[in-house]
């Protein structure tokens, strides 16, 4: 190969050129995140029955759901809770399963079993676990002179609908505000003495609330579609929905209670400088997906914001691509640190140009072709993949140091460049082979890692 390289140096150069512009073109299109995919085997099943209480959940939804999901392949273990309104059910299986096959399966026997649930009981939500789980930011919205209720529908309605168009952005439902909702409050002793009853009520708002389709109808030559629409478009209205008649006069809602504009129960919380707030978490979808690009973009569109108020304050904290940006900066910084030192000093040392451009030329070639293996294999730069090249560089820069400064001795005797790279090569090719392997067997074990240490260390 030394042979070759003196015989022919243009296409050397020219291989180099190749390996310099591939390899800063897979850099740039490798996906960045903070840690690399961790395929964990674990499906969570989530089912939802408002108002029942955490026994009958436990007993009616959660314990049928465990008996029932036994006949799913791989199962290593299940962890249950039953809350007030919601059952929770994570499925642990065995390592080396295919976790999106885990996750159709349980979705299957979970319909399945739903016929068999309490009725009125929703269909289950059947979700995977992973790291894409995690937001990589928060977006917190404030502002003076907005309620948590106005809040929340702007981040629910409006702002949810604009930061779902950047690529690789899953945007949950808001936390924190409240959440609006039409309540009509009625007086149990007014409903009592006109012989009512809140599920009157309740029958009398949904019937007079609502479309219906009517059809169309054919006039001469012409057909004509009839929409019906009798949904309230004000809340006042509400409270002259009829109930009942009482000799020549209607009962209306507004004789028994009152519609107000109001929220839910408020469950939880969130205050940004002190001010009740509310919070958008922002989640990175899974595959090939850039943390840096996701949140880049989520930080300009923050900027242009339309149909909002002019008092609305949204930013992005807990930016989880600063992570990964620190983590290459200082990569970068202490490589090109230890390429300087290693250059300047083969140039005081040896005196030469030509090897001082050569171990100045052969570092980062080394590390642009293992970013195009890393982009061939679909791998993701990482703090782990990072942490792993800052210890290969070393290991390169002291193979290099060793074989020159070997090389440069026969130079220096009177050999011929090819014959002192031969020969200067293969003096020292079991050193530097023996150095390199102490770092392998020192880091073999990482092999036979299982679970998520296998897919941080491995992947």
């Amino acid at each position: 190969m030394s042979d070759f390289a003196v015989r022919h140096p243009y296409f050397i150069v020219v291989i180099c050129l190749m390996l310099l512009l591939i390899g800063v073109t897979s850099l740039v299109r490798m996906p960045v995140d903070l840690f690399p995919a961790i395929n964990i085997p674990v499906v969570v099943v989530a089912t939802f029955y408002s108002g029942m209480p955490p026994e009958d959940i436990e007993s009616d939804i959660t314990n049928r759901f465990e008996r029932f999901f036994t006949l799913a392949a791989g199962i290593d273990h299940m962890e249950s809770r039953s809350l007030p309104g919601v059952s929770i059910i994570k499925v642990y299986f065995q390592t080396g399963t295919d976790p999106d096959a885990d996750m159709t399966e349980l979705s299957n026997l979970a319909l399945a079993d739903l016929r068999r649930l309490p009725p009125g009981t929703l269909p289950p939500v059947v979700l995977k676990f992973d790291s894409s789980a995690l937001p990589v930011c928060l977006v917190t919205l404030k502002g003076q002179g907005l309620s948590e209720t106005q809040l929340r529908d702007l981040g629910q309605f409006q702002i949810r609908d604009q930061i779902a168009v950047v690529k690789g952005a899953e945007v949950p439902p808001p936390f924190g505000g409240k959440y609006r909702q039409v309540m009509v409050y009625v007086d149990p002793y007014k409903l009592l003495s006109r012989g009512l009853s809140v599920m009157d009520v309740v029958s009398a708002v949904n019937k007079n609330n609502l479309i219906l389709p009517a059809g169309d109808v054919k006039v001469g030559t012409y057909d004509y579609y009839v929409y019906s629409n009798v949904l309230v478009d004000k809340v006042n209205t509400l409270n002259s929905v009829p109930l009942k008649t009482v000799g020549q006069r209607w009962v209306t809602v507004g004789d028994v209670g009152k519609a107000e504009d109001a929220h839910q129960i408020q469950y939880n919380l969130v205050r940004v400088d002190g001010q009740r707030s509310t919070y958008l978490p922002i989640m990175k979808q899974g595959g090939q997906t850039n943390t840096i690009q996701v949140v880049d973009g989520i930080r300009a569109l923050l900027g242009r914001l339309f149909g909002v108020p002019k008092s609305l304050v949204a930013t992005a904290v807990f930016d989880q691509s600063a992570y990964v940006k620190e983590a290459i900066k200082t990569l970068m910084h202490e490589g090109l640190i230890g390429l300087l030192l290693t250059s300047l000093m083969i140039l005081i040392f040896l005196a030469s140009l030509r090897a001082t451009f050569a171990v100045f030329l052969s570092i980062p070639l080394s590390g642009l072709t293992t970013f195009i293996v890393l982009y061939l294999f679909g791998r993701t730069l990482n703090t782990m993949v990072l942490g792993g090249l800052a210890l290969a560089f070393s290991r390169i820069i002291d193979n290099s140091v060793i074989s020159l400064e070997n090389i440069y001795r026969h130079l220096e005797e009177g050999a011929a460049p090819d014959r002192a790279a031969a020969e200067g090569g293969a003096e020292v090719s079991l050193a530097v082979l023996a150095a390199t392997l102490t770092a392998v067997v020192v880091f073999f074990p990482v092999t036979f890692l299982y679970g998520v240490s296998k897919f941080l260390f491995t992947a």
